[in-house]
């Protein structure tokens, strides 16, 4: 077995396990950032109003929703 093959089932595994709700940040060194996806059902509306944000400030959509959701975190955090 290759350490590239090896490398690839402790990652799945990993990932299972994260995805079970298992602390798994042993696993992380604090150079690179955990990222998970997520499916997000927006308003049509909604959605051009974004993209046209996104347009003129020449960014993605999933940049603007990252930025959109760290403000609001912010925000929150601010008013605690």
């Amino acid at each position: 077995m290759t350490s590239k093959s090896t490398s690839t089932k402790d990652i799945e595994d990993i990932a299972r396990q994260a995805q079970a709700g298992i602390d798994v940040s042993e696993h992380f060194t604090g150079q690179y950032q955990a990222k998970q996806r997520t499916d997000v059902t927006f308003p049509l509306e909604l959605l051009r109003n974004i993209d046209e944000d996104c347009r003129q400030r020449n960014i993605s959509r999933q940049d603007w929703i990252l930025e959109a959701c760290t403000e609001k975190l912010h925000g929150i955090k601010a008013s605690e």
